[in-house]
């Protein structure tokens, strides 16, 4: 595990002027914070929920939490429906988890519009390759790497009906 630096905050006192800079610096101590608790307790892996299974040839992700190797907070709150890969060329495929931030509610400022806010989500998608690969566990705890991959929570294999489950697999899980 790649060790964090020390984290940084600002120091608010009566008469400072606050910039935008400093409330950024608060902000990225707070979440650096909360991602190295995550990392450095928890490890990494699914908390609960995201169980994945193959129905009427769609991928049924089911709602859940996890947390990926840089601690960030993987949560889908609605059980989605998903379209396997059509690539003839894979016999096997691994369904991954992303964490995504994304700008939202564009406000006006000087020189021209700004987004207001910062979406958390998650986005799913398909791979020929494992990411959790070569990651370690002690204790029945997975470690976190601390590097920004995505993390693997099935295997598909094609079959002749289409994609199924492999229910050897077992994705990494926080106890």
């Amino acid at each position: 595990m790649s060790e964090s630096p020390p984290l940084k905050r600002p120091r608010f006192f009566p008469g400072r002027l606050i910039t935008s800079a400093d409330l950024e610096l608060e902000q990225q101590y707070f979440l650096e914070k909360l991602n190295r608790h995550n990392r450095r307790l928890h490890g990494f892996g699914i908390v609960s929920g995201l169980r994945v299974t193959a129905r009427s040839g769609q991928i049924v992700i089911e709602p859940g939490l996890a947390l990926d190797c840089e601690g960030n907070e993987l949560a889908s709150d609605t059980a989605l429906s998903i379209v396997p890969p059509a690539n003839g060329d894979w016999p096997l495929a691994y369904l991954n988890v992303h964490f995504v931030e994304r700008g939202a509610d564009p406000i006006p400022a000087s020189g021209g519009d700004e987004l207001s806010t910062i979406t958390e989500s998650v986005e799913f998608v398909f791979a020929p390759e494992n990411s959790n690969r070569g990651h370690r566990h002690l204790r029945a705890r997975w470690l976190a790497c601390g590097k920004p991959h995505p993390l693997t929570i099935a295997k598909l294999r094609r079959g002749p009906q289409g994609w199924r489950v492999e229910r050897g697999y077992r994705a990494p899980a926080i106890k």
